[in-house]
């Protein structure tokens, strides 16, 4: 018998030999089946798994909203667990530290330096290895994404610093200080809510009967009565916490002005020298031939050196006017120093009325804050999304998976079956 016919028949053979074990074979599958059902569906919740996706403007350079450096490890910052600790109810029963060990993020896309990019999209996983019973790895990993969401757009969302006002120091200041950096104080935040009325557009708001327009007409409100009233009272009474103290710190300031002041001065007259020299040699050096059809043949002169002469005179003219109106405000701050009042009762007077601009301003920046999350809300809303895996028949008891482990288990059964048959035939032919 040819070699060929002989192997054709020990195919046919093995597939006959298959075909009649077929519902053992079959039986030992479905077993196997069950088994990994049954096996995967206890360890379902031993974990869970979401992806993070970043989608806003700056996300594909590295960098948050407001524009600084984006760090994925905040999601296992103190802040975010110890809050998701507290929304879970888990204070007590679950540390901080465990928390953060039981949670892994791997950035999505290729790990090869090589091919390495800026990653927007994360995969978050988190094992149930120190959570309580009554509560499941998916429903702590929700809480965490939550709270890290918030988290991110609380900090990042915007840069909102012109809002932040540290009192800490403010019985130390001046009262002619403590004006002055109200002042400033007011301006930013006047400037802060024109840009973002301009930026909102035609944003339609949550906050009834509040707008940044309306927010930016209760700051100028509140600098035109509060701030004007304290400001017109304290220089009016001359009243000084220290006003030697005081004398002297306007001294130097005063000097530290004039010196700056001088220089500028110094090259301002340095401009307008070179201004004349150039105005005299206008004729040789920034005159040229043109001609057109109009008039003919004319000397036009270039205006480069010019202009570059005039912009910075009238810079540095600008600097003098604004160091000598400084000048004047300072002096007549020193001449008061010598007129202070020790009258305590407008001393109190004035302190009742830093403690009200206090209270009033820190209230107006909880409503413009409102309102700025509200806005934030809307625009970043889907800037960071989060989708957990969900827990069904196919991912629960991973039926995809566990059908083609069965079917490698019936190929090595079926594979074992013909093996002994073969044997087996051999053995009776022999």
């Amino acid at each position: 018998m040819r070699s060929g016919d002989k192997n054709r028949k020990k195919f046919s053979y093995a597939l006959i030999e298959v075909w009649n074990h077929k519902f053992w074979i079959l039986f030992l599958m479905f077993v196997a089946f069950v088994i990994l059902c049954v096996y995967s569906s206890l360890h379902a919740e031993d974990s869970a798994s979401a992806n993070l996706v970043l989608r806003y403007e700056h996300a594909y350079e590295g960098l948050n909203p407001n524009g600084s450096r984006f760090n994925i490890n905040e999601l296992m910052s103190e802040d975010v667990m110890s809050q998701a600790i507290e929304y879970a109810g888990l204070e007590g029963e679950l540390g901080i530290e465990q928390l953060q060990n039981s949670i892994s993020v791997r950035a999505a896309g290729s790990q090869d330096p090589k091919k390495m990019y800026i990653a927007t999209e994360y995969t978050i996983k988190l094992a149930n290895t120190y959570l309580p019973e009554r509560i499941s790895a998916r429903s702590m990993l929700n809480l965490v994404l939550q709270c890290y969401k918030n988290y991110f757009l609380d900090h990042y969302g915007r840069n909102d610093g012109v809002l932040e006002v540290d009192w800490s120091e403010a019985d130390s200041w001046e009262y002619l200080e403590f004006a002055d950096i109200m002042g400033v104080k007011i301006n930013n935040i006047i400037a802060y809510l024109e840009t973002m009325q301009v930026e909102s557009g035609t944003y339609n708001y949550k906050t009834e009967g509040e707008t940044f327009r309306s927010l930016q007409d209760s700051v100028a409100a509140f600098r035109d009565i509060y701030l004007n009233k304290y400001t017109a009272y304290i220089t009016n009474n001359n009243l000084f916490r220290d006003p030697m103290k005081y004398r002297g710190k306007l001294e130097y300031r005063r000097f530290l002005i004039s010196q700056a002041s001088k220089k500028n001065n110094e090259m301002y007259m340095i401009n307008q020298d070179a201004l004349g020299m150039y105005d005299k040699a206008m004729i040789t050096f920034v005159m040229i031939p043109m001609y057109d059809d109009v008039n003919g043949m004319q000397m036009t002169r270039t205006e480069t050196g010019m202009d570059l002469l005039t912009e910075s005179s009238m810079s540095l003219a600008k600097i003098l006017e604004v160091d000598e109106q400084e000048l004047k405000v300072i002096n007549g701050a020193i001449a008061r120093t010598y007129m202070a009042e020790k009258n305590p009762q407008k001393h109190e007077t004035a302190n009742s009325m830093i403690q009200e601009m206090k209270q009033s301003l820190n209230g107006l920046i909880k409503r413009i804050l409102h309102v700025v999350h509200d806005y934030e809300e809307s625009r970043y809303k889907n800037s960071i999304s989060y989708n957990i895996e969900t827990y069904s028949v196919m991912t629960g008891y991973r039926v995809k998976r566990n059908a083609i482990l069965v079917l490698i288990v019936g190929l090595l059964a079926s594979g074992v079956n013909v093996v002994l048959a073969m044997v087996k035939k051999e053995d009776k032919e022999v």
